[in-house]
């Protein structure tokens, strides 16, 4: 019984962490709560510091000047190492790779991913 006990709790727990890990904030916009199914991500070496990306997010949203950063609960802006770990954090956040497209732009290549919210 004890042992039972302890499992619904452990098991709770990760419940409750998986919950609230369950957004990604895009400026000021949670698109976890979002209506929408797919969001792309662009990504691009930034130019001063090669040793981390500059991760964009468009899911539909209309165009604005101020970038569309993931960020995190104090408003700042999310860095990620490498493609990956902008991918991984993206997969433990409910979203699923679709597909992916390079294109060069001069001597810059923008990685894009196309991404599915999880069901």
């Amino acid at each position: 019984m004890r042992k039972i006990n302890l499992l619904a709790s452990a098991a709770l727990f990760f419940c409750i962490i998986s919950y609230n890990a369950q957004h990604v904030l895009v400026n000021d916009t949670d698109i976890n709560k979002l209506d929408i199914e797919y969001c792309e991500l662009s990504i691009s070496a930034r130019l001063i510091n090669p040793t981390k990306v500059k991760v964009y997010v468009d899911y539909g949203q209309k165009w604005s000047m101020k970038r569309q950063n993931i960020m995190n609960e104090n408003k700042k802006v999310v860095s990620f190492n490498s493609n990956v770990h902008a991918l991984n954090f993206m997969n433990q956040n409910g979203w699923n790779y679709v597909e992916q497209t390079v294109t060069q732009s001069g001597e810059q290549t923008i990685y894009k991913y196309l991404l599915k919210k999880s069901e």
